[in-house]
């Protein structure tokens, strides 16, 4: 799958899950096998992908970052 096709992950999802749409008339809307888009949907509904975990661990160090600084910020004025 190319990246153009990944691109449109969210307005497949989208269609299928909130429009109620069939797989296979969104796939053959946006040119993808009704594999691909089905796979995509099930994907959108397991538990919080490695992406998003690795996000929310960054989220959370840059928060503590944050804090760390404020901290500096508040010692130095």
């Amino acid at each position: 799958m190319g990246i153009a096709n990944h691109s449109l992950k969210p307005d497949v999802i989208f269609e299928v899950k909130v429009k109620g749409r069939l797989l296979s008339d969104v796939a053959r809307q946006y040119g993808l096998s009704a594999k691909s888009v089905y796979q995509w949907v099930r994907e959108s509904e397991q538990q919080p992908s490695q992406r998003e975990c690795a996000l929310m661990s960054e989220i959370a160090q840059l928060q503590k970052r944050i804090k760390q600084l404020n901290h500096e910020l508040r010692t130095i004025g």
